[in-house]
């Protein structure tokens, strides 16, 4: 493989790195089991009746690590979609997915999560069910997590061994002075081309539209007349584009650290270096003024920005090693910063990681870069995350129009705005040019025609996905309304803030919208 990568911010709510008043509108008040007509294959094209009619056959889970963890009494099945749904007759995939039973008595029907990604599993996600959703939401609804088509254990995709994955991380990021944006091109083509000789035909057909239309079919499986849906971070795309291709059957949609599905890959990585800048400064205040152990002690912020950045240098320079003998690159380091920034809670592991480092120990931050890849300290890959990344970002992003000069004048603003992440996100275009699959054809327009409003919501700090995508977003859902929560940190109804907590659950449970501009503060 060539040893030339560049790296975009991935969008993913790393579940690993994680241990929701509003006023009544009556108008807006219904049965979450939704008004749609009752046959859930109403509709659809006769050549996908089968798949809309199948009857799941549940069993245990299975897990994926040791040290997973599944809540007693969760079961999950198999989905059989077709792989491409413009030629269904051309070959089946599989969806996982997996089911917590409600608790109460008279549940409302199925509410589907997923987590973000793209690739994060929406399976393991249940390990954590009390984490990602209320007691009283557990006790109406049946709770529904599926691995994305490609994604783990549906029909996964696998394009390289533990060994080559670790060769992968261990390549430097792409130097513009010493390398050509053709070798990032071969690269990211030779590795496209392993994962199609490792895996089903299911990699070429892994975008988010085609994600949308199993969701539909699983909706179907499930006996629902509506889709109920609460997605994280990527995971608001994924509702998003159903609730575009299926505005009829949308039922109520929390779509919480909203994506902008209209930027270009330019636009989303800057405005993520942006914010991880911003967070990353807000860490360094936070440590300076409650720390007396402070890793990045100084005068003020900028001198504990400068000392990160020195580090950095030094692991780019000296290629210094870790316990078990990998080296470490800049952008090892970068994901073990980027990692504990999605969570405030995590501020104190960041403080001793950078310690760590900052004495030469790169253990601790290369911990975290291995589980954001969803690497075991045994050396063996349990997620196939990063290839899922890469296969639906480049099946997402049109980047073929996009010229070097360009790549390279955003880079050089990147580096500008976020002095500390920017040197080492540039050029992902590049990657998405040189990938064997060609992109999806973007939907037509992005405002839903929604029979039921959909809740946004958006953190005014939030690294990875910032607070103007879920304006723009609230604006192409058509029917939506925005909740703003004031804080730091990824995605909201996670974060333990009462006011964002209850806001979710008057919804799911009753329909209730808070106000217009309604705002949550930490």
């Amino acid at each position: 493989m060539n040893r030339s990568r560049p790296r975009r911010l991935a969008v993913l709510l790393c579940t690993a790195a994680l241990a929701l008043t509003a006023c009544a509108d009556p108008s807006r008040e219904s049965d979450a089991r939704g008004s749609a007509d009752p046959d859930v294959t109403s509709g659809v094209d006769s050549a996908l009746t089968s798949y809309y009619t199948q009857t799941p056959q549940w069993r245990e889970c299975t897990k994926t690590s040791e040290r997973q963890q599944f809540p007693s009494g969760l079961e999950c099945a198999g989905i059989t979609v077709p792989v491409d749904y413009a030629n269904p007759s051309a070959g089946d995939t599989t969806v996982e997915i997996a089911r917590l039973k409600a608790t109460g008595s008279s549940p409302v029907g199925a509410l589907f999560l997923n987590p973000g990604g793209p690739g994060g599993s929406g399976v393991d996600m249940m390990g954590s069910a009390d984490y990602f959703t209320a007691k009283e939401v557990r006790r109406k609804y049946d709770l529904v997590g599926f691995d994305p088509r490609g994604v783990d254990r549906s029909d996964g995709i696998r394009c390289l061994t533990d060994r080559e994955m670790d060769q992968w991380r261990s390549e430097p990021a792409f130097d513009p002075r010493r390398q050509s944006l053709d070798e990032v091109r071969q690269s990211s083509r030779q590795i496209g081309e392993k994962c199609h000789e490792h895996s089903s035909a299911v990699v070429s057909h892994m975008d988010t539209q085609s994600v949308a239309r199993d969701l539909d079919v699983l909706r179907a499986v499930l006996d629902q007349p509506t889709t109920h849906y609460l997605g994280f971070s990527y995971g608001t795309e994924i509702g998003a584009t159903y609730a575009h291709l299926f505005p009829q059957r949308a039922g109520r949609m929390v779509l919480d650290g909203a994506v902008d599905p209209t930027l270009d890959d330019r636009a989303t990585t800057l405005a993520q270096a942006k914010g991880f800048e911003d967070n990353l400064r807000h860490f360094v205040a936070d440590c300076q003024e409650t720390n007396n152990d402070c890793a990045v002690a100084g005068a003020d912020v900028d001198a504990g920005m400068a000392t990160i950045q020195r580090m950095l240098r030094s692991v780019a320079q000296d290629r210094p090693t870790v316990s078990d003998g990998r080296s470490v690159t800049p952008t090892n380091a970068i994901e073990g910063i980027l990692v504990p920034l999605y969570s405030t809670a995590s501020y104190p592991q960041l403080n001793s990681a950078l310690q760590q480092a900052l004495d030469g120990n790169l253990d601790a931050l290369m911990a975290f870069s291995d589980s954001n890849h969803g690497r075991e300290p045994s050396g063996k890959y349990t997620s196939n995350v990063s290839m899922a990344f890469t296969a639906v970002s480049c099946l997402d992003t049109v980047s073929n129009g996009v010229t070097d000069e360009q790549m390279a004048r955003a880079a050089r603003e990147m580096t500008q705005q976020a002095p500390t992440f920017g040197p080492y996100l540039g050029y992902g275009a590049a990657a998405c040019q040189g990938w064997p699959d060609k992109p999806v054809k973007p939907l037509d327009t992005y405002r839903a025609d929604l029979e039921t409003p959909t809740l946004v919501i958006g953190t005014t700090h939030d690294p990875a996905t910032p607070y103007p995508w879920a304006h723009s977003l609230q604006q192409q859902m058509g029917d939506a309304r925005l909740l703003t929560h004031e804080g730091y940190g990824h995605t909201a109804y996670t974060s333990g803030n009462p006011c964002v907590t209850r806001a979710v659950d008057d919804y799911l449970l009753d329909g209730t919208l808070p106000d217009e501009g309604a705002t949550c503060g930490d």
